[in-house]
Parts: C-alpha cells; sequence; structure tokens
C-alpha cells in the first residue's frame, strides 16, 4: 500500500519518491484537501505526509480531514524549522510527528521503515 504525500512542491517531491523506492513503497500524491480526502476514504495509503506550507491552502485542515477519517493512520508533517507555532498546531490538529524540512528528509528512512 502507497504512502499518500500532500506536497506541491515538486523537487520534495521528487526528494521522497528517491527516499521511498529502495524500501519498496510507492508513492501517490495530492495537491488538496479533496484529493487528500478522497486517497484516505478509500483506504488505499498506510501512511500521510503533508507539507505544512501548503501554498494557497490550509494544510492544518488536511491534517484534521484526516484524522476524522482514519484516526490510526500516521500522519507525518513538515514545515520550517523557524515556525515553531505551525508545528504545535499541527500536533494539536492531529499530526503523528512533526519536523523542520531537512530533518524530515534525513529521518525519512526510518519513518517508512516503521510504518
Amino acid at each position: 500500500m502507497p504512502v499518500l504525500a500532500v506536497v506541491d512542491d515538486l523537487l520534495f517531491r521528487s526528494k521522497l519518491e528517491a527516499g521511498a523506492a529502495p524500501a519498496g513503497i510507492a508513492m501517490v500524491f495530492a495537491v488538496d484537501a479533496e484529493a487528500a480526502t478522497r486517497h484516505v476514504i478509500t483506504g488505499s495509503c498506510q501512511a500521510v505526509v503533508i507539507d505544512l506550507g501548503l501554498t494557497g491552502q490550509d494544510a492544518l485542515d488536511v491534517v484534521r480531514r484526516v484524522r476524522e477519517i482514519a484516526p490510526a493512520l500516521p500522519v507525518f508533517g513538515f514545515c520550517a524549522h523557524v515556525d515553531v507555532e505551525r508545528q504545535q498546531r499541527a500536533h494539536e490538529a492531529g499530526c503523528t510527528m512533526v519536523l523542520p524540512h531537512s530533518a524530515f528528509l534525513r529521518q525519512w528512512p526510518a519513518l517508512l521503515g516503521a510504518i
């Protein structure tokens, strides 16, 4: 089962795919809450990765929607390391783990192994 990534940054998307490939994990991508919700409702993902700095959208709303549909699904968020308030709000919205961009990419292989 793939991991759903809600990201709009093509470079970060390719880094997620590159990290998942050696683990044999497929990635599916969504760029908005509706697309993400459809994937979660169908049960077609084993975890969700979300860019908490999505352009033009409320990423925390995506986290809340995912959490309402699938309370036990792992949800990993990432954002700028200086955005401490957003990190806290993401935890409150239901993220399993929130990390700065660079730490997230370093830990991505270990996160994949844990799901």
